[in-house]
């Protein structure tokens, strides 16, 4: 008897310890307006079936095309033509760099649709009238005005455009216009025109999870609007090797230096 009651006792210290309330704790609620940190490339995203119907030249059965972002809607007739006009140094319609047209060969800007496909980490910064959003890739950045105002129509073209954003319940909505149609989408030549609309959504959807995903809205390059594949980030902490935000400037001096000692002597058996 004696020593079920010393047994129970025992139980009951342990159980109001601070090691086991601890462990009984749930976890914190997170907020899901709380955005700040610093975020990098998270799990990817399951391929879709459209995927395996991209011909070699990454071109859909549907008319449309495979991006970096996921398959689009169909393109327009001005869309297949800017398509075959462009010419990148990467993904199913590669050119040698040498005989491309990308304009970060001679680094120009990315713009924010490359820029958010590129992989680097960002920061965002929740403040009370805007969210700032820091690229670590060419270390710029870009103001998602969160004041109620509405995004004006005539003005720029940008390269990372204009935005403003709402909350929608946990999701952060924020539509984009204004870009500058000289970048391209993705490091794949996907192209969009100066009339696009891009609406974002961006939903934390745990601690050390944040989803986001587009709607692009562009007539004159896409039969009708058609949203991305849903992209994943992770928090990055200071233990992290993303951690701390690197200094990765695209510099047109270094660009020149790489193009006379790498690009233009790879292309030069071609020329002869």
């Amino acid at each position: 008897m004696g020593n079920r009651v010393a047994g129970a006792c025992l139980f009951a210290v342990l159980a109001l310890s601070p090691v086991a309330l601890a462990q009984q704790k749930p976890a914190p609620a997170i907020d899901a307006k709380d955005l700040n940190g610093i975020w990098g490339r998270g799990p990817a995203a399951p391929a879709g079936a459209t995927q395996a119907k991209a011909d070699a030249r990454g071109m859909l059965s549907d008319g449309g095309l495979m991006t970096e972002w996921g398959p689009s809607s169909p393109l327009t007739p001005k869309g297949l033509a800017q398509v075959n006009a462009n010419k990148p140094g990467k993904g199913p319609r590669a050119a040698p760099p040498a005989f491309g047209n990308d304009l970060l060969g001679e680094a120009n800007p990315p713009g924010l649709l490359r820029a958010m496909v590129y992989g680097r980490p960002f920061q965002l910064i929740v403040l009370p009238d805007k969210v700032m959003q820091l690229f670590e890739w060419t270390r710029v950045w870009r103001e998602i005005h969160t004041d109620a105002r509405t995004a004006p129509e005539d003005i720029g073209p940008f390269w990372y455009g204009y935005s403003v954003g709402r909350w929608q319940g946990d999701t952060l909505v924020v539509e984009t216009n204004n870009l500058d149609a000289r970048a391209w989408m993705d490091q794949w030549g996907s192209p969009f025109s100066e009339a696009v609309k891009v609406t974002e959504r961006w939903r934390r959807t745990s601690r050390d999870n944040l989803e986001f995903s587009m709607t692009i809205d562009d007539p004159a390059i896409y039969t009708k609007p058609w949203t991305t594949n849903t992209r994943n980030f992770r928090l990055q902490t200071k233990d992290m090797p993303d951690g701390e935000m690197l200094e990765v400037i695209f510099a047109p001096v270094d660009e020149k230096e790489f193009n006379e000692r790498v690009r233009n002597p790879a292309a030069a058996p071609a020329l002869q």
